[in-house]
């Protein structure tokens, strides 16, 4: 009998109008067919000019005016290519290993409205965690729980933060300011670092602290499949609280 070998290289785009469909009947959310149509286009055109070993459609994020349609490339791109090269060689002791193990390659983009153009999520960062998390509390303290996203990345959440003065007086509301792209980059953000997982063995550890795919990787047998600790999440290693 004839056997076709499969593609060596995939992109989400190949198998996006079937996931698409697939995800629609299991949780309601759809693309429209005007999506379909320009997104397998839009995203090669991401990978290439970013030079992404893959590009993923991650999902939509729906705002009151318009929704966030977002993609993720992973993989090095040549200008990290380069410096992990400077970077490499060298012994490290297993403590200096993990602290300086490199995340993942990821980064996070949200479409534009001409359905071409695709723009660089802002980082996740300390700084932007501590805004986010004095915005939600500023929340909390109006009684609301949750404020809808308007689908304007450029509109601005206003609210005050209580500091205290630096002669120790009466703590003074201290104005600041979150962006709604910034809202959608930290939920991309915390949704991967909840959800994202991937099977044993797919990903593997360089010698220069890199995560990458893994080229031989043949998938799980049904028996492993079944198993949880056969799957992983896809992000950098955290310590739990209580550990040792």
């Amino acid at each position: 009998p004839l056997s076709v070998e499969p593609p060596t290289t995939t992109m989400d785009s190949d198998s996006l109008s079937y996931m698409a469909d697939l995800m629609a009947a299991a949780t309601g959310t759809c693309l429209t067919i005007e999506q379909k149509a320009y997104l397998p286009s839009s995203l090669a055109i991401l990978k290439n000019q970013h030079g992404f070993s893959r590009v993923l459609f991650w999902g939509k994020i729906h705002g009151q005016q318009a929704d966030y349609l977002i993609a993720q490339g992973l993989g090095q791109t040549e200008t990290s290519k380069q410096e992990s090269s400077v970077e490499a060689g060298g012994e490290l002791t297993i403590a200096e290993f993990f602290s300086s193990l490199k995340d993942v390659p990821k980064k996070s983009f949200r479409l534009g409205p001409d359905g071409v153009t695709w723009t660089l999520l802002p980082v996740v960062d300390q700084a932007l965690t501590k805004r986010f998390e004095e915005w939600q509390h500023s929340l909390f303290a109006k009684g609301r729980a949750f404020e809808p996203l308007k689908g304007e990345p450029a509109h601005k959440y206003e609210f005050t933060v209580k500091a205290p003065p630096a002669d120790g007086g009466e703590p003074v509301d201290t104005p600041k300011e979150l962006l709604e792209e910034e809202r959608v980059a930290f939920a991309v953000h915390e949704v991967d670092a909840a959800c994202s997982v991937v099977p044993l063995g797919a990903y593997v550890l360089l010698s220069t602290q890199q995560v990458v795919a893994n080229d031989f990787y043949k998938g799980l047998s049904v028996a492993q499949g079944l198993k949880l600790e056969s799957y992983l999440h896809l992000r950098k290693p955290v310590r739990l609280a209580g550990e040792a």
